[in-house]
């Protein structure tokens, strides 16, 4: 079986969950072959792409299996209906555990918290998507003054993928895509909890049973809470911020209204959950 899985980072942590369910050798299209390096009937296939995150990763590999040439193909996609309702028209069955491979120690020591600062892509712009950058870096303050090390993830470049003010506070800051994939995911792996926006980070702190505080901006059409996530997910340590009036377009660059009440007091209830420091 051939398929040509999506090529997001996050998508293929979803789609983890499907092809485990899959009972015969798979040719499988994508990016990031260390997320099925557990999966012994997954043989990984280059893909091509124009997204500098996808292209950097690829090239870090040195072994891909060649696709066949013939037999039945499988197109992966998914659309308003949900992440994976979508996934589950495609495949034609259920999703099994969703879950990472272990990626060993992570290369911070120490209780941290691991943070995604508000950024634009040039090659993949959704700035309705994104939320208040100012929501993420008062979430990062509370937690440094509760003792936590802020740990700040990114991969920036100069008018390729920039930032948005305020940026977080952080003790540590990973901005320049340092990490590779396999530590990205052991950072996350071990950290006390993770806040951000909708991303990568939702299906891998689900993924991983990590607490995670996801602050919504908009288009909500794409990105709503119940359409990225789905009732087969363990989704007990994910708490989502939303706004109040929730926009539910599904335009990238649309001036959805992303304000969120009594923001601050609302984070400190959470972060009040959290494992205490030792």
């Amino acid at each position: 079986m051939f398929i040509r899985g999506m090529k997001g980072l996050g998508d293929n942590i979803y789609q983890r969950a499907f092809i485990r369910q899959i009972r015969r050798p798979v040719f499988l299209e994508t990016p990031w072959p260390e997320l099925y390096q557990d999966m012994p009937h997954v043989q990984c296939v280059r893909p091509t792409t124009k997204l500098r995150t996808q292209a950097k990763n690829i090239a870090r590999q040195s072994c891909w299996a060649r696709p066949p040439t013939s037999g039945h193909q499988n197109q992966i996609r998914y659309g308003a209906s949900g992440i994976y309702a979508g996934m589950r028209q495609c495949f034609r069955l259920e999703p099994g555990l969703l879950d990472l491979p272990d990626f060993g120690p992570s290369p911070v020591s120490g209780q941290y918290v691991v943070v995604r600062p508000v950024a634009v892509r040039e090659e993949w712009r959704a700035d309705a998507r994104n939320p208040l950058p100012e929501y993420i870096a008062r979430a990062a303050q509370q937690l440094r003054k509760r003792g936590y090390q802020v740990v700040s993830v990114a991969d920036l470049q100069p008018g390729k993928e920039w930032a948005l003010e305020p940026m977080p506070p952080a003790d540590i800051r990973y901005h320049a895509g340092e990490l590779p994939v396999e530590q990205l995911l052991a950072l996350l792996q071990g950290a006390a909890a993770v806040v951000g926006g909708i991303g990568w980070i939702v299906p891998a702190s689900i993924a991983a049973g990590v607490p995670a505080w996801i602050v919504c901006g908009g288009q909500g059409g794409y990105n709503a809470p119940e359409l990225i996530t789905d009732p087969a997910m363990n989704t007990e340590h994910i708490t989502f911020a939303v706004p109040d009036n929730f926009c539910r377009c599904t335009e990238r660059y649309h001036t959805c209204d992303k304000r969120i009440a009594n923001y601050d007091q609302r984070f400190a209830e959470w972060a009040d959950r959290l494992p205490a420091l030792v």
